[in-house]
């Protein structure tokens, strides 16, 4: 669902500062390869969140799970590219790429959410490289929204995301395989 950012900001809202204030987010061409999302921190922070509004009916946010083959209680990974574009790149955050916030969401509620976790920085940062978080959804989880997140703290680095995408776990392909077969055994006994 645009994780490559391919198609501009479609899907994802920005958000960041204090007081209101909104990070200067753009989407360029050319990232990791082609378009890819920027979070500046304005005021402190900064973030996207994808997506802004759930593509199947328009209200609230989140993906619904059945997009990715998913339900509530699965085990999931969400990777992702991300670089230092090195602006603002001082204090302690400097080379940091940010990290990704995973919630859960029912009926225009959040029901659960990972945190902000932010990952430790492949070598300095300057280079696009691959990060993953792991995280299960909750039991009553019906959407899925992923929040790429700024570099932390007061100074904090401009950072760049890309190919952002959602894996099962290889527990949730088990499981679906498992039931698959039973199926198949109890259509066998028919």
């Amino acid at each position: 669902p645009n994780g490559d950012f391919s198609l501009g900001n479609q899907g994802w809202a920005q958000n960041g500062g204090v007081g209101g204030q909104v990070p200067a987010t753009t989407f360029p061409t050319g990232g990791n390869p082609g378009g890819y999302g920027i979070v500046t921190p304005t005021g402190g922070w900064g973030i996207l969140v994808g997506p802004a509004l759930n593509p199947n009916n328009g209200s609230g946010p989140g993906w619904d799970l059945s997009l990715f083959g998913l339900t509530g209680g699965d085990s999931i990974t969400v990777r992702w590219d991300s670089i230092n574009l090195g602006v603002g790149n001082t204090g302690p955050t400097a080379g940091a790429v940010g990290g990704m916030k995973i919630e859960g969401w029912a009926n225009n509620v959040s029901v659960g959410g990972s945190g902000d976790q932010f990952v430790s920085t492949i070598g300095t940062g300057a280079t696009w490289e691959s990060y993953s978080l792991s995280w299960t959804l909750p039991a009553n989880a019906q959407q899925l929204v992923l929040v790429p997140l700024w570099a932390g703290g007061g100074n904090a680095s401009t950072v760049g995301f890309d190919n952002i995408g959602v894996v099962p776990e290889p527990s949730t392909y088990a499981l679906l395989a498992l039931g698959a077969a039973g199926l198949g055994a109890h259509l066998v006994r028919r």
